[in-house]
């Protein structure tokens, strides 16, 4: 039996921490990072300890249990911690036995810690599942054994006069120590590795190509950011992706800026190629195929060399060009149409100098959209353009939905520049209904306006909305 100079005592002692280096704990003289951990602190100071009973001796504080009952000492922790030791000071002979109870859910359940008796086999039975106190810093099923957010001392007719608690902030590996903040309250993991949350349990934001992990001596498991070549901020993480690179890297890019695209944002978008004088991480690093009109089917080029798809007879790289064994045609650049021949002077009167977006002629045309022009094919007589239409700002009698759908311009009204349209372009289209020779259809000939769209129409085209319903348009 074990005497000591100030009375009877335990002392519990699960296991040391490691010493923290002072001047960077978690990173080394070159900045790798490494395992550390939050010094030991005593956790049970300042703390009330809920006893089932209490008595004075000369002013020293003695929890004591009545006679015949059980004594029960219950101390909140206020947060999840590792409980390295546990030591009571008795005012009374040492028991034969007691019992340490830890609690993971803050007093909702119990679940035994640590057993102590003369004659251990007689009061208890051995504890199951209690893991090896050996390789405390590579085994999970240890780290977690000590946690606790609560303990309880429980056993018959005795005397406690002190009880203190060593440990440390629970934090994974990943921090060196813990703050309360500005105003107090509980402690929180100061997160190093990249990692975040009460107890540096998951990674930062945007720091995903890796899962998170506990650090061990060996092995820091760093969380590392996504690589998205300086055009995203966001990320999530894959691991079947993950598990495929052999564990090297899982994170997918999201919300590629810049016109790039791709896992790792690491091509352009349709429509768009590499301009190979900017490095990929350069927020020019992708630009507009500029594929004509007229003369390309569409305006998606190969994102390498920039070629785009040529009709039958075209060439060149943005399909500008007849081809030589096709009898010459004149292609129009993508800011003008056909030269205006002799069919056109009376046919109609090309727009000059700025159109004006007033009420006037918002009220004389059927219809009021904001669309964008996606690809455009011949089709007899017609035009036939691939619009995406993002807003309606007046409705015909024949309803025009949203999204993708084809809208039609005679030939002759494009050749003559009636009207100046380029796929890739957004524009606010004002048409009738009145010349159209299906009312299904989406139609625009001499008599609309298709004006390149600006961000500064919007509200004045709301207003010109509320005006219509309440009647302006009636009298114009």
């Amino acid at each position: 039996m074990l005497h000591f100079p100030w009375g009877f005592a335990i002392c519990l002692l699960f296991l040391l921490g490691l010493a923290s280096d002072p001047w960077d704990p978690c990173y080394d003289a070159n900045r790798n990072p490494r395992y550390c951990l939050p010094e030991l602190s005593e956790l049970a100071s300042g703390r009330l300890v809920e006893a089932s009973s209490t008595c004075s001796n000369g002013g020293a504080t003695c929890w004591w249990s009545q006679p015949a009952t059980n004594a029960t000492l219950t101390l909140a922790l206020g947060r999840r911690v590792e409980v390295l030791y546990v030591a009571l000071r008795f005012c009374s002979p040492r028991p034969e036995s007691l019992a340490i109870y830890k609690s993971m859910d803050y007093g909702r359940s119990w679940v035994p810690f640590q057993f102590f008796s003369a004659l251990c086999w007689r009061p208890f039975m051995p504890l199951a599942g209690r893991p090896s106190a050996r390789m405390f810093e590579y085994s999970p099923v240890l780290q977690d054994w000590v946690t606790a957010t609560d303990l309880r001392v429980r056993e018959a007719s005795y005397g406690v006069a002190e009880l203190q608690v060593g440990g440390r902030c629970k934090c994974n590996g990943h921090a060196s120590r813990c703050t309360t903040g500005k105003e107090g309250g509980v402690p929180q993991c100061d997160c190093q590795h990249n990692t975040a949350g009460p107890e540096c349990d998951t990674c930062k934001a945007f720091f995903w190509d890796r899962p998170w992990q506990r650090a061990t001596p060996k092995d820091a498991h760093e969380c590392v950011a996504c690589d998205c070549n300086l055009h995203s901020h966001r990320c999530r993480f894959s691991m079947e992706l993950f598990e495929l690179s052999g564990r090297r890297s899982g994170g997918i890019c999201l919300n590629c800026r810049h016109h790039t695209a791709g896992r790792h944002c690491q091509y352009c978008h349709p429509g768009f190629k590499r301009d190979l004088s900017r490095p990929m991480t350069s927020n020019k690093a992708c630009k507009a195929c500029q594929c004509h009109p007229i003369g390309a089917i569409g305006a998606i080029c190969n994102q390498t060399t920039g070629q785009c798809q040529c009709k039958n007879g075209v060439t060149g790289l943005t399909c500008n060009r007849c081809a030589q064994e096709v009898s010459r045609m004149l292609l129009p650049q993508p800011n003008s149409m056909y030269s205006t021949g002799t069919e056109c002077q009376n046919h109609c009167k090309p727009p000059r100098g700025r159109v004006q977006m007033n009420l006037r002629n918002y009220c004389k045309k059927d219809y009021v959209l904001r669309a964008q022009l996606l690809a455009m094919e011949k089709s007899g007589t017609w035009w036939q353009f691939t619009a995406s239409v993002h807003t309606i700002y007046r409705q015909r009698h024949v309803p025009i939905r949203r999204g993708e759908q084809p809208l039609w311009v005679p030939e002759l009204d494009l050749a003559c520049r009636c009207l100046h349209l380029q796929v890739g372009k957004a524009y606010l289209v004002i048409g009738n209904d009145e010349e159209s020779p299906d009312p299904a259809r989406l139609i625009l000939d001499k008599n609309s306006l298709a004006l390149s769209w600006r961000d500064a129409w919007a509200h004045k085209l709301r207003s010109f909305q509320q005006q219509s319903r309440r009647g302006k348009c009636r009298g114009i």
